[in-house]
C-alpha cells in the first residue's frame, strides 16, 4: 500500500499545482455529481459546485467550490450565475420537481445557462432511461421514442425539452438507468438485507459510476467526442452497461458476494412494494449502448459481474482508517476499486485480457469462465492492478444460445480480437490472452497466435499456461505444477475416506474390502507436451500423498504413437484388483461436456460399474471452484510474452 500512497499524494498534489485550464459548473454535488465534479477538479478545471445541503470535505480536498444552495444567500447566488456565464462546461443532475427542472424555472439561472449555452459551453443535462417507458423488453437505442408512463418520467422529459429550448450550441442529453457504485446499490442493498424480487421475462439496466464519469470526461475533452453534435446542437446518450439483466439475478450475486445465503426470491405479484418500486418493475427496456461505446471506447465495468466485485472492494478499502483512506476519500473516485488510479493519467484505460478455454456447446462452461474472469479481474484489481479480464473461448462457445448464458452471447477469439481492435481505435493497443488450460496443447501454440496474428493493429501477448515447464520463465519448483496438484490433494482430502453408494453420481460401488488406489485423470491429447505437464502435477501430487498416483485419460487416439496418454480411464479401472477403493482426481478446469453431473467421465465410471460392482469409485470436483486457481493465473499475468515469438 505505500507505492499506491505514495502514487496517490502525488496525483493530489500535481492536481494542485496544476494551472487550471477552464472553469466547470457542476449543478448538484449528490452521488454521481460530486464524482464528476471532482474528476472534472483532478482533470485541470477550476469547478465550483452546488448542493441543498451541507458542503462536503472531499469535494473540498479534490479542489471543488460548493455553493450551498438555499435560497439565504444572494452572494451566493451572484457567484453562481457569474461562474455558469464564464464556465466551459455546465453539467446538472438534479431531478426536476412538480414545478420543473429546478434550475431552469429560475429566471436568473436559466438566463446565465442560455449565455453559456449560446457562448459554446458544453451543457451535460444528466436525465433518466424511465422517459422511455415500458419497451415490454424490446431493444431502446437513441432513436427510440420516449414514451413516458409515470409522473417522474414525463417530469423528466419535460425537463430535457426545457434544456433543448436553450440556445445552446452543444447540449449532451445523457440518459441513466439504476446509478450503483461503493456504498449504493445491489451490494449496499444486500447488506441491508433487501428482499429479492422475481418477475418473469423483466429486465433492468445499470451503470456504475466511474463510468458516468469517464463519459462525462471524454465529453468534456474538446478531442474526445468527435462529430457528436453534427447532426444538431443536442445529442442523446444513452449510459447503459452492456450487461442488462434480472434484478434478482443482481441481488444474488450481491448476496454471494457477501458470503450471505441468498434469500428465497418473491413473486413481484405477492411482493409488498411501494408505488414507487411497483413502477420500476412495471416497466421492462433492454437498453443498447452501442453509441455509447462509440464515444468511450469501452467501459470500467461492462458488467455488473466486474462492477459489483469492484464497488464491494471499494467500500472495503475505504473503510480501512489510516493515511491512505484520507487520501483517497476526498476524491471519491480517484482510485476506483482496488487501487487503480484512473486520474493519474486522463483517459488511462485498464489492459484488456481474454481469458481463454478451449471452447464447450456447454452453457454451463461459458458462465464458469465468466465466473472466474470476474474473480480474477477483482483479484487484479485489487492488487493494484489495471486490468479487465473477459471470458472468450478459442471454439464452439458462439454456437450457444445467448438465453442459456444469460442473454449475453458468448464470444470465441476471432470476435472478440475484432470488437476489441474496433473499440481500442483511439487508446491503446496491447492486449494479454491468458489460457485457462492446464498444458501446452494445440489452442495455446496455434489457435491463439493465428487469431492474433489476424489482428496486427494489436499488440498480443500470450501468459503461460497453469503448468508451464519452460525453464525460461520457471525454474524447478515454481512451475505451476506443485500447486495444481494442492488444488488436486485438496480436492482428495474433501472426499474423505474412501465411501460406498451405488454408483449413481459416478462415484461408487458396494463393497469396502480391498485395497486403496489414486488415480490422476485428464482428457487426453494428441500433443506429447501436454502429457508431460500432467506427469508433473502427477508426480509433484504423488510426492505430497506418499502413496503411488497413475496418470490416465479420458480418451486418446489408437497406436503407440499416443502411449505417452497412459491407459484410458475405462481400462484402468476394470484392471483394478478385486473390491479396489480408487479415488480419481480430475485433471479438469470447468464442469462442461466432459466432467460434472451427467458428463463423459460420470457415464464411463457408470459403465465400469456395471461390468464390476465390486469396485468403490469416487472423483473429485474440478478445479474452478478452488481459490489457489485464481492465484495462479494472477501470477500467469505477469509473465506474458508476444506472441511473435510463437512463430
Amino acid at each position: 500500500l505505500g507505492g499506491t500512497a505514495c502514487v496517490v499524494r502525488s496525483v493530489v498534489k500535481r492536481a494542485a499545482r496544476q494551472k487550471k485550464t477552464g472553469k466547470a459548473v457542476v449543478l448538484g454535488l449528490g452521488y454521481c455529481g460530486g464524482a464528476v465534479a471532482r474528476q472534472l477538479a483532478l482533470g485541470g478545471l477550476e469547478v465550483l459546485g452546488t448542493t441543498r445541503g451541507q458542503p462536503n470535505a472531499e469535494d473540498a480536498r479534490a479542489g471543488v467550490r460548493t455553493l450551498v444552495m438555499d435560497g439565504s444567500s444572494e452572494t451566493a447566488s451572484a457567484e453562481l450565475l457569474q461562474a455558469i456565464r464564464e464556465a466551459s462546461v455546465v453539467v446538472a443532475t438534479a431531478p426536476p420537481g412538480e414545478a420543473g427542472d429546478p434550475f431552469l424555472t429560475d429566471a436568473a439561472l436559466a438566463e446565465a445557462l442560455a449565455a453559456a449555452g449560446s457562448s459554446g459551453a458544453l451543457l451535460i443535462y444528466l436525465s433518466s432511461v424511465g422517459v422511455y417507458g415500458d419497451q415490454q423488453g424490446h431493444l431502446v437505442t437513441e432513436a427510440t421514442p420516449p414514451a413516458p408512463r409515470t409522473a417522474r418520467a414525463k417530469r423528466r422529459l419535460s425537463a430535457e425539452e426545457a434544456w433543448r429550448a436553450l440556445p445552446a450550441k452543444r447540449l449532451a442529453i445523457v440518459r441513466l438507468p439504476g446509478i450503483y457504485g461503493a456504498f449504493r446499490g445491489p451490494v449496499a442493498k444486500a447488506s441491508e438485507g433487501n428482499a429479492r424480487i422475481v418477475k418473469e421475462g423483466h429486465l433492468f439496466s445499470r451503470i456504475h459510476v466511474d463510468d458516468i464519469v469517464l463519459l462525462c470526461q471524454v465529453l468534456v475533452d474538446p478531442h474526445g467526442a468527435p462529430g457528436l453534435f453534427d447532426a444538431g446542437p443536442a445529442a442523446v446518450i444513452n449510459c447503459c452497461d452492456s450487461d442488462p439483466a434480472p434484478q434478482h439475478e443482481v441481488s444474488a450475486f450481491a448476496y454471494e458476494l457477501l458470503g450471505r445465503p441468498v434469500p428465497p426470491a418473491i413473486p413481484f405479484d405477492s411482493a409488498e412494494l411501494s408505488a414507487m418500486q411497483k413502477s420500476f418493475y412495471e416497466e421492462s427496456r433492454h437498453m443498447v449502448n452501442s453509441k455509447l461505446i462509440e464515444i468511450v471506447g469501452e467501459l470500467n465495468y461492462p458488467s455488473y459481474h466486474t462492477g459489483l466485485p469492484a464497488s464491494l472492494e471499494e467500500e472495503r478499502r475505504l473503510s480501512r482508517p489510516g493515511v491512505l483512506q484520507r487520501l483517497l476519500a476526498p476524491a471519491a473516485l480517484l482510485a476506483s476499486a482496488g487501487g487503480r488510479i484512473i486520474s493519474a493519467c486522463a483517459g488511462e484505460k485498464p489492459v484488456r485480457i481474454a481469458l481463454v478455454d478451449n471452447g464447450s456447446l456447454k452453457a454451463e462452461a461459458t458462465l464458469s469462465l465468466r465466473r472466474l474472469a470476474a474473480d480474477l479481474e477483482a483479484s487484479l484489481r485489487s492488487q493494484g492492478r489495471n486490468f479487465r479480464v473477459e471470458a472468450v473461448s478459442a471454439r464452439f462457445a458462439d454456437r450457444i444460445p445467448a438465453r442459456e448464458v444469460g442473454g449475453v452471447p458468448a464470444e470465441i477469439l476471432p470476435g472478440w480480437l475484432k470488437r476489441v481492435s474496433a473499440e481500442r481505435r483511439r487508446r491503446g493497443n496491447r492486449v494479454l490472452m491468458l489460457p485457462l488450460l492446464i498444458g501446452p496443447s494445440n489452442t495455446l501454440t496455434k489457435t491463439m497466435p493465428d487469431a492474433a496474428l489476424a489482428s496486427p493493429d494489436l499488440d498480443v501477448e500470450i501468459c503461460p499456461t497453469l503448468v508451464c515447464l519452460c525453464p525460461v520463465l520457471y525454474g524447478a519448483g515454481k512451475t505451476g505444477a506443485e500447486v495444481v496438484a494442492d488444488m488436486l490433494a485438496d480436492g482428495l482430502a474433501a472426499l474423505g475416506a474412501p465411501v460406498v453408494t451405488n454408483g449413481a453420481s459416478g462415484g461408487a460401488g458396494h463393497r469396502d474390502e480391498g485395497s486403496d488406489c489414486v488415480m490422476l485423470c485428464d482428457h487426453g491429447s494428441p500433443v506429447a507436451r501436454v502429457a508431460r505437464a500432467r506427469e508433473a502435477v502427477r508426480k509433484a501430487l504423488e510426492h505430497k500423498l506418499g502413496q503411488p498416483v497413475a496418470g490416465i485419460c479420458m480418451e486418446r487416439r489408437e497406436g503407440p504413437e499416443f502411449d505417452f496418454n497412459g491407459p484410458l480411464l475405462e481400462d484402468a479401472l476394470l484392471a483394478l484388483p478385486t473390491g479396489t477403493r480408487v479415488r480419481v482426481a480430475l485433471l479438469f478446469l470447468q464442469e462442461g461436456r466432459h466432467a460434472g453431473p451427467g458428463g463423459d467421465i460420470v457415464q464411463i465410471i457408470q459403465g465400469v460399474l456395471g461390468k464390476r460392482p465390486d469396485l468403490s469409485v469416487q472423483t473429485t470436483k474440478v478445479l474452478a471452484g478452488h481459490t489457489a486457481l485464481i492465484s495462479l493465473l494472477a501470477e500467469r499475468v505477469l509473465k506474458s510474452v508476444s506472441v511473435r515469438l510463437f512463430h
